[in-house]
């Protein structure tokens, strides 16, 4: 008897293709799907997950947009392009489930196809989030905002917020209307599925109201087979370890200085720097690192605050420093600075990391 399947759709960058493999590993009676990534296929693939091919957004596009807040990666045409897509994916694979991680898209291919549709989300962008997303600093408006009182601040950013969603939404509703789908109003409706996930621990992101159809499961922690044996002997037992882990988003050109001579006090660890920009006899560099294995040994970690690696960060109790790439990152960063786990430091000087934040003792 062929069994279930159930067809993943990531966004493409690897975060979100490691939760989702850790999440998928929970359902062992579906015959699971992974969109084709050529960048994480070996991810997939190791975990023994099969893949299909199907239209994507381009995540370098994506991320730069995200980075001045411009919202035009989602336009009609791109949106239509991956929605029909995903429709013939789905078409062709008949799926029982599908799932989807910021895939803005995927609501209307399973109303079309009448496939159900589980949604993996953060906390921070969920219609019930019970804080005040904050306005960026990098936003134009957060020069007057930040100088009002924080109650009036507050109310301004939700009122904007909305108005923000709506706009961004525009495309959206066009297509929903041309393609005879259910009226929606705003693009979170958009990223909300059939049931809903959220990847995040509740005393970070609470929620308020929550429907049935929305629950917890908490961060989800990528469990890699490296157990990291010969990046730990190589590090010098008589200097401090830092970790430097900035995704596949980051922005790695910020942390230069960091091969610099004046650095050689410290093994620093320096995970997924594809260019090589920190270089050193002092630089311990692996594409891939399993921070699981590497962060007990460290006294900081250097992040971009996203969500996978500041979880780790507060499971090991490592304090942590996060240069965000984008709004979404803030967000993070701003509930890790409320409950002292960390600092953002988009706004620091150069050195970031010297003696004096990281005194010279053995670990």
């Amino acid at each position: 008897m062929q069994r279930k399947k159930l067809l993943i759709f990531p966004f493409n960058l690897l975060s979100h293709y490691l939760r989702c493999i850790t999440l998928a590993k929970n359902y062992p009676e579906y015959d699971v799907w992974f969109a084709s990534s050529a960048e994480y296929d070996s991810f997939v693939k190791l975990a023994g997950f099969n893949t299909f091919n199907v239209e994507s957004f381009d995540p370098i596009r994506v991320m730069a947009c995200s980075r001045v807040f411009n919202f035009k990666w989602l336009n009609e045409q791109d949106i239509l392009r991956v929605y029909r897509s995903q429709v013939n994916a789905i078409r062709e694979l008949k799926p029982e489930l599908v799932m989807g991680d910021t895939s803005p898209t995927l609501k209307m291919a399973s109303e079309h196809t009448h496939v159900k549709y589980v949604a993996l989300m953060n906390g921070y962008m969920t219609k019930y989030y019970s804080r005040v997303r904050k306005v960026s600093r990098t936003h134009y408006s957060y020069q007057y905002v930040s100088r009002l009182p924080n109650r009036v601040g507050d109310f301004i950013t939700s009122l904007a917020e909305q108005k923000a969603f709506k706009a961004i939404h525009q495309p959206f509703r066009i297509l929903r209307k041309k393609l005879n789908l259910k009226k929606i109003s705003s693009y979170l409706d958009e990223l909300e599925g059939d049931e809903n996930l959220i990847c995040d621990d509740p005393d970070l992101f609470p929620q308020k109201n929550m429907p049935t159809n929305y629950r917890f499961i908490g961060s989800l922690f990528y469990v890699s087979s490296d157990r990291e044996t010969i990046l730990l002997s190589a590090l010098d037992q008589a200097k401090p370890t830092i970790c430097v882990s900035m995704g596949s988003s980051g922005e790695w050109d910020k942390f230069s200085f960091l091969s610099d001579n004046r650095y050689n006090f410290l093994n620093i660890i320096v995970a997924g720097d594809l260019h090589r920009t920190i270089k050193g006899d002092h630089i311990h560099y692996k594409e891939f690192v399993n921070l699981d294995e590497v962060l007990p040994y460290c006294r900081l970690l250097v992040c971009h605050g996203g969500n996978g690696t500041i979880c780790l960060g507060i499971k090991h109790k490592v304090p942590m420093l996060c240069l965000t790439s984008h709004f979404e990152q803030e967000w993070n960063v701003q509930m890790l600075e409320e409950k002292g786990f960390g600092k953002l430091i988009n706004e620091a000087p150069q050195p970031l990391v010297d003696k004096a934040v990281m005194p010279y003792q053995p670990v």
